[in-house]
């Protein structure tokens, strides 16, 4: 009986691989185009990588020096809009350098320059296209879009923003003052309780802060506000 059920096995398997067999040989041309095509997506993924973003983000990162010498010495204007042939500005390295880091780096730079000359929407566009992951830089960038939303009176979009940047720093550097301009904002929204949990998490998570020394006078305000 065992060898009966061996021998019924061994023929199974010889059918299946049969029909495999068959099935290879009467779809041999889609398979071999396929096998291509995985071959050349590869292949063109890493050319792209090698040949084509390689170079343009060392281009973009020679180019960006200038506007960002101006940036750093607050010539706002000229940084956005170069100097001129062979003096590019932010604007331009952000269109003609799509996807490097520089042009991530610049959207930066860009959305700080137009906070910086009250074009608060026009900052916002910008600071939004910046991706980081650093736990620094990337909150940072977050707070300066909350403070964009306070100038364009979008309060609601102002504490959300503000509670992102303190969730994404998580640390003592950031955190607080993020929580500090939520807190805030909250009042000024009416929402007193919420203010008050977020001044208590100041005081009680971050207690090593700077922001920790000077809240007290929110936590009282907010609770006179509510009663307390």
């Amino acid at each position: 009986m065992a060898q009966k059920n061996i021998k019924n096995q061994e023929k199974n398997a010889e059918e299946i691989v049969s029909k495999s067999e068959q099935f290879v040989e009467k779809n041999i041309n889609k398979i071999i185009i396929a096998v291509l095509i995985v071959i050349a997506v590869v292949a063109g993924i890493f050319a792209y990588m090698h040949f084509v973003k390689k170079p343009r983000n060392e281009k973009a990162s020679d180019k960006i020096y200038v506007a960002e010498d101006k940036f750093i010495m607050g010539n706002d204007s000229v940084a956005l809009n170069g100097m001129g042939i062979g003096n590019a500005g932010l604007l331009e390295i952000i269109d003609k350098y799509k996807g490097t880091d520089a042009a991530n780096l610049a959207e930066a730079y860009a959305g700080i320059c137009y906070f910086d000359m009250g074009k608060y929407a026009e900052a916002l566009e910008h600071l939004s296209k910046f991706k980081s992951k650093e736990n620094i830089v990337s909150p940072s960038i977050m707070r300066l879009m909350g403070d964009c939303y306070v100038q364009l009176d979008k309060l609601e979009d102002a504490a959300n923003a503000f509670m992102k940047a303190a969730q994404l720093a998580s640390n003592e550097a950031v955190s607080p003052s993020c929580l500090l301009k939520a807190g805030h904002v909250y009042e000024k929204l009416g929402n007193h309780k919420k203010a008050l949990e977020v001044y208590e998490e100041i005081k009680t998570k971050y207690y090593m802060s700077p922001e920790s020394a000077q809240v007290e006078a929110d936590i009282i305000r907010a609770k006179a506000a509510q009663g307390k």
